[in-house]
């Protein structure tokens, strides 16, 4: 008896590599979904497609002996009997356990902000969120909403509101948006880009505090700074954390995670995680990672559920050997991201102009180039890059990476690293 839980996109996936599995499956949604979406609302889109949760490239996961158990949430784990407890009381007896649990979002109430939880301050996760912001947005026209967070979520639904007629200030206590990735250049592109659409943008500084009308909703943010802003809507985008429970204690943990191996096996026989929740080994840099986003979620789980075919069947598959990629859309941009971002930056192109712009940057670690970033790039641009970072070539004097920009991966992508 097979057990998937999670109700984030490592669900589908793993499902769409399940339904082979000669054996009964049972899928507990622990994120309480009550239904399967099927929609995505309009007003989001290009923001947060991890919300179509199980929508499997149009497949009907859910025959061939899969069980899909909705608005199940399991409280209890226990590895040594290898059972699983509801909050309803019921238990789930597995012979092979896939963890998907993926992350939860950090409330400002988990810093002591008072009044973090008012009326009209939205927490993006569940679709139940998207759906009450999407309500929002359509009843409050031309309102005031403050973003707080200048990560995705906090650029991205910037975005949205903005498209969406609203006026927007954007709150994030660092010196500029997106800091575990921009670089202070690339940065200032974006955030005059956005200014440039209207937005505000108050930097250094936090939400300590809100104010609520006579009915709980809020009508005011007050910064550590000892500013305050008027808002009809509040975004929280400050970060996530992985959703540990019910198998916390049991399973062994690093970075955050539970420390898998490259087949995604925990050290617990027939315990295995993915996406979020699992830190695994990065082979291309020799070291171990936890990684937060849609593509390694969608990739651990395949890799995860072929392992353990694989094992059933007396057979083996390649570790796991990912290259890291991040990417974001929002407004008329799009970038994309691929390997590592230490060592020395050279950011090339044209990152001047608010039409059509197109500039890049390379990641340049003891010789080799190992991270390379490109805004508006082209799939056979990006795909260039993506070989670039894997390879490592040799990097070429900073003079000629600036003065070829672009073309340098180009040309590596087809005739191979230079002998430099």
């Amino acid at each position: 008896m097979g057990m998937l839980q999670g109700s984030s996109p490592i669900s589908g996936y793993s499902l769409e590599n399940l339904q082979s599995f000669p054996r009964k499956l049972w899928l507990l949604m622990s994120g309480l979904h009550s239904a399967r979406p099927t929609y995505f609302p309009k007003e989001l889109l290009g923001f947060l497609v991890f919300m179509c949760v199980l929508a499997v490239e149009g497949k009907d996961c859910y025959q061939n002996g899969i069980d899909l158990i909705l608005g199940t949430e399991v409280v209890k784990a226990d590895v040594a009997s290898k059972t699983l407890t509801t909050a309803y009381g019921a238990v789930y007896k597995y012979g092979t356990t896939l963890v998907a649990t993926g992350s939860t979002f950090i409330k400002l109430s988990d810093f002591g902000v008072p009044d973090a939880d008012a009326h009209g301050i939205y927490y993006l996760r569940e679709i139940k969120e998207a759906d009450a912001l999407v309500q929002a947005i359509k009843t409050k026209k031309d309102a005031v909403a403050v973003v707080v967070g200048g990560g995705y979520i906090g650029l991205e639904l910037a975005a949205v509101l903005v498209l969406n007629k609203l006026k927007v200030t954007m709150v994030y206590p660092g010196p500029w948006c997106m800091p575990r990735l921009f670089t202070t250049h690339i940065a200032s592109f974006y955030e005059g880009y956005y200014k440039a659409k209207g937005v505000t943008i108050v930097k250094g500084t936090v939400a300590s505090g809100f104010e609520t009308d006579q009915h709980g909703h809020v009508k005011l943010v007050k910064l550590k700074d000892g500013r305050e802003l008027p808002a009809d809507i509040v975004v929280v985008g400050v970060g996530a954390r992985p959703v540990l429970a019910p198998f916390k204690g049991q399973l062994a943990e690093e970075k955050g995670g539970f420390k898998v191996d490259g087949f995604f096996k925990t050290n617990v026989p027939d315990v295995y995680a993915v996406g979020d929740v699992a830190t695994f080994p990065l082979k291309l840099y020799s070291d171990t990672r936890r990684v937060e986003h849609v593509d390694h979620s969608r990739k651990s789980a395949i890799h995860a559920v072929q392992a353990i075919k694989a094992a059933e069947a007396g057979n083996s598959i390649p570790e796991y050997d990912y290259l890291p990629y991040f990417y974001s859309r929002s407004f008329d941009l799009s970038w994309q991201f691929y390997g590592d971002n230490v060592g020395e930056d050279v950011v090339f192109g044209r990152d001047n102009t608010t039409t059509q712009p197109k500039f890049g940057a390379y990641w340049i670690k003891d010789g080799k180039i190992v991270g390379a970033f490109l805004e508006g790039g082209t799939p056979e641009e990006n795909k260039a890059l993506a070989k670039l970072a894997k390879e490592q070539p040799t990097a070429p004097s900073k003079e000629t990476l600036l003065a070829e920009g672009l073309n340098f991966a180009l040309m590596t992508n087809r005739v191979g690293p230079p002998n430099l």
